[in-house]
């Protein structure tokens, strides 16, 4: 009997479910809810925050966090302070190294184009030692190449290593806009796979600016280090650990080739709004900045240019201008700023920035590497005792336009579904056109996701969008199509648009958000 009863009650259930359009509603509603919560739990931007964990010393330690004020969008920091005789170090955060959470004097980040003043010193070396000529045109340093541009055949590597070469930042000839996309994009790295054969074939063709202006150039500086290397006949990377690493006792310093294994305590970069970046290995353009280091070597490296006894320690001594209160040495930038001297250089790859600056007035220098993207110069001059304009520079997904595009592009995302759910046409025509604005709605938030500026606006907003996508699937399933031909149908602006013009404008939006967060 109390079988037949519980069955009795189950089957009258399964009929009220599916009888009952207001409660299949809500358990479809309560689902769809449920999997947006998910995402959002799962996948809600997480912009880098620098915790609480530090080593090394401690007054160095609160220094740092009063100089960086605002400690959103830093992971990891690694500092060291040379005063005199004196140097202390300090690391605050995580690297984001799982077997190696904690930041150390040891902890090897990627350093970018703090590699600049490395090759000018590098290449100032070898001079000093009469084994180059920095003074001589590269027609004759390099007589079996052929420049199109005579002002490139003329130029010498002094004028490469101080950007008055005339050479643009990067050769035109090399996908650079499609390679910085990818960068922006899925966090590659730009370099990957050019070759020092590359770089001398885009050398080849190159026209230059007008000779002799400051303009900062990866192109020149990694065609000064490669003619070097080229010169002496050894790889750049074996020329710089034989005549400037080794010498100094720079044995963390490295330059990793592809295919190489990851040094084991180096840190993870990531964006300052969380999403992670790809490491950044040899190339033809390594000269340029391809270097991983740590703050202990670069602590070695500041105390014997100061002292004057580094190899090609002059590469730091002012040659010619740059800007009204700067001037440019072999790789080093020169400031006068306060009524004193800031000899410096920063740096940053896809995941990672860098800083070391000089006072070579009170014997000071400081190191300050970072594994994510937001600028570190201004810590590194307030702990020189510099009045640096901020605590620290925003990256630049928190400037111009990009956060009230981060919002509009948030909420938008699932705003055409909802449209789309409210004005339903007949037949499957719905539920495809449904289909495409929940594709459109994903590629959209996910867009959005890597690339919005999460420092400014809070993440939360993203979040929304999810829900308010969540909202038009529910609407979707709760609308009824209206039949074909009736007037209802007629009168819908969906119902006139054929479903390849309907695509074709989620493509078009799809493509003009990307190529506006880009």
């Amino acid at each position: 009997m109390m079988e037949k009863s519980s069955g009795s009650v189950w089957r009258r259930a399964k009929r009220c479910l599916g009888s009952n359009r207001t409660i299949r509603s809500v358990l479809v509603g309560l689902g769809v809810t449920t999997v947006a919560a998910t995402a959002c739990f799962l996948y809600l931007p997480q912009p880098a925050r620098l915790g609480t964990a530090e080593t090394g010393d401690a007054a160095l330690g609160a220094r740092v966090r009063e100089a960086v004020g605002n400690e959103e969008g830093f992971r990891g920091l690694s500092v060291a302070f040379i005063d005199g005789e004196r140097t202390t170090f300090a690391g605050l955060g995580n690297s984001g190294n799982p077997e190696h959470p904690s930041v150390g004097k040891d902890t090897v980040f990627e350093v970018g184009s703090i590699g600049k003043p490395m090759t000018g010193m590098l290449l100032a070396s070898l001079a000093d030692q009469k084994r180059i000529d920095l003074s001589t045109p590269l027609e004759r340093l390099l007589p079996r190449d052929r420049f199109s541009d005579p002002a490139l055949a003329s130029a010498t590597l002094t004028d490469l290593l101080t950007h008055r070469s005339g050479l643009a930042l990067m050769p035109t000839g090399l996908d650079t806009s499609l390679r910085e996309a990818e960068l922006r994009l899925l966090g590659r790295d730009p370099y990957r796979g050019l070759t020092e054969q590359d770089l001398f074939t885009a050398a080849a063709d190159a026209s230059l600016g007008p000779p002799g202006t400051y303009v900062y150039s990866n192109f020149g500086m990694a065609l000064a280090g490669q003619t070097a290397a080229r010169l002496t006949g050894k790889p750049y990377d074996k020329l710089l650990r034989e005549e400037l690493l080794d010498p100094l006792g720079m044995d963390h310093s490295q330059i990793v080739r592809s295919g190489e294994a990851i040094p084991p305590t180096s840190a993870s970069g990531t964006k300052a709004t969380g999403p992670a970046m790809d490491h950044w290995r040899a190339s033809g353009f390594t000269p340029a900045g391809d270097l991983w280091s740590t703050s202990n070597d670069l602590a070695i490296l500041l105390r014997a240019v100061l002292a004057k006894t580094a190899p090609g320690a002059r590469a730091a001594d002012p040659l010619y201008p740059r800007g009204p209160n700067g001037a440019v040495g072999l790789g080093w930038n020169v400031s006068r700023t306060q009524g004193r001297s800031l000899v410096w250089h920063d740096g940053e790859t896809g995941g990672f920035t860098a800083y070391v600056g000089m006072d070579p007035a009170r014997g000071r220098g400081v190191v300050v590497l970072s594994n994510t993207d937001r600028p570190v110069d201004a810590v590194g001059e307030r702990l020189l005792g510099f009045d640096a304009a901020s605590a620290a520079q925003e990256p630049p997904e928190s400037s111009g336009f990009a956060p009230a595009l981060t919002v509009v592009f948030s909420l938008c995302a699932g705003l055409l579904a909802l449209w789309t759910s409210r004005h339903r046409v007949p037949g499957p025509a719905s539920w495809i056109r449904m289909a495409i604005d929940v594709l459109f709605a994903a590629g959209l938030l996910a867009l959005v996701w890597q690339l919005g500026s999460w420092l400014v606006v809070p993440p939360e907003v993203w979040g929304l969008g999810v829900f308010i996508l969540a909202g038009g699937v529910w609407s979707a399933r709760n609308q009824a199509a209206p039949r074909a031909g009736s007037d209802k149908a007629a009168g819908r602006p969906g119902g006139r648009w054929p479903l390849v013009r309907f695509t074709a404008v989620r493509v078009a939006l799809l493509v003009l958000a990307a190529a506006s967060l880009v």
